[in-house]
């Protein structure tokens, strides 16, 4: 079961105007406990897969710009969660994101993700945007969906340093739903 997270980060992560924590590695840290206002949700964690969105940081420059995948813990960083960046404008999958959809039998990305993206979408105005408007038309998504576009690499970052901590206790929770996947049309 794909969760959604749509958390605020604890604080912004453009400081002083300067956009350095954008090409560092995300890693979410979860061991001083759940994000706050998480008290009258069943919170369960955030797991492999998961979808997290900001809404902070839609500037308006791509429909995603909030996204970030749930990918694996780090044992090397304190157990976090590293957060993996999808693309801005259109959807593009992570490839451990996709290696795991191919290793599950009768599952696909599309039975994982496309309620979840769909919802975000709904989340942004009251225009009631959808992936066959981003995509123009739903020819063209049932296109994507039978050849899903995968982030195969990324622009690597300075040193092994750059990482942003980003203690989750310190976020707050907007909401968390839950997803059962779909079968595939």
């Amino acid at each position: 079961m794909i969760k959604l997270h749509i958390l605020k980060l604890h604080e912004s992560p453009v400081v002083d105007g300067d956009y350095e924590r954008f090409r560092m590695m995300w890693l979410i840290d979860d061991a001083a406990g759940p994000p706050k206002d998480s008290s009258n949700s069943c919170w369960e964690g955030i797991h492999f897969g998961d979808l997290l969105f900001f809404p902070e940081l839609q500037s308006g420059a791509g429909e995603f710009e909030g996204l970030r995948y749930a990918g694996e813990r780090r044992m090397d960083d304190n157990n976090a969660i590293q957060l993996l960046v999808p693309g801005v404008e259109s959807i593009e999958f992570p490839a451990v994101i996709a290696s795991m959809a191919e290793q599950k039998k009768e599952t696909s990305l599309r039975s994982m993700y496309e309620k979840p993206l769909q919802d975000i979408l709904s989340r942004q105005g009251s225009s009631g945007i959808t992936l066959a408007d981003i995509y123009g038309g739903s020819e063209v998504v049932e296109e994507f969906w039978e050849n899903p576009d995968v982030c195969r690499r990324r622009t690597p970052f300075a040193s092994e340093n750059d990482k942003w901590n980003i203690p989750l206790s310190k976020c707050s929770l907007i909401q968390t739903k839950n997803y059962e996947e779909i079968e595939d049309q």
